[in-house]
């Protein structure tokens, strides 16, 4: 009768935590979805602020255009070149003050946690590494951490107390310093340079 028992008690016992690691999967795979979800709509958003920039540029460019048929073709390429440049740069500045309004949002968090669980995925074939917050974000490292520990449990991502000298977003690095990846605003605004600039040439 004891042996039935215990054997009962074991049987519930596996059903328990079979039950509680699937709860655990299930938990793990919605905040990946949240994530995913996240970075595809910010993405989108930061699309549709490229492409009213561009049709900006589309219209300057026109204008450009029509008043350089009289001109001499140095000076064309000259005011070419000086109008790319000017339009490269406000369109940064616009996006530079975009990103920085993300601290405003009620979900400033959960957009850098994603952008933290982006890094970390990059950073493959590693299990610990390490988080640097500008000064202003310090304060938020630990609700930022046990966000990307519920879809990325398997990695340790401690907080490093020395600011990064960025205005926002998030640096995430090995613990050895060998590998990082820079999601700041100054990071992101440059990656965008280069493709402003490729797709504003043909325009010019």
């Amino acid at each position: 009768m004891e042996d039935i028992s215990s054997e009962k008690i074991g049987t519930l016992r596996d059903i328990i935590l079979d039950s509680a690691d699937d709860k655990k999967k299930n938990i793990a795979a919605d905040a990946h979805r949240e994530a995913d979800a996240w970075l595809m709509k910010e993405t989108e958003k930061l699309q549709r602020e490229i492409n009213l920039i561009l049709q900006d540029a589309r219209k300057r460019a026109e204008d450009i255009r029509r008043r350089q048929m009289l001109s001499a073709e140095r000076e064309k390429s000259t005011e070419t070149l000086r109008l790319q440049n000017r339009l490269i740069s406000e369109a940064l500045m616009r996006l530079q003050d975009k990103l920085s309004h993300l601290r405003e949002h009620e979900d400033y968090v959960s957009i850098l946690a994603g952008m933290c669980i982006e890094a970390a995925q990059a950073l493959k074939g590693t299990d610990s590494l390490k988080l640097r917050l500008s000064a202003m974000d310090s304060n938020l490292a630990d609700k930022i951490i046990a966000k990307v520990a519920e879809t990325l449990p398997e990695i340790k991502l401690t907080f490093d107390y020395e600011p990064a000298p960025i205005s926002g977003g998030c640096w995430v690095t090995t613990q050895d310093n060998r590998r990082q990846v820079s999601s700041d605003w100054q990071s992101i605004t440059q990656e965008m340079a280069d493709n402003l600039a490729a797709q504003l040439l043909p325009l010019l």
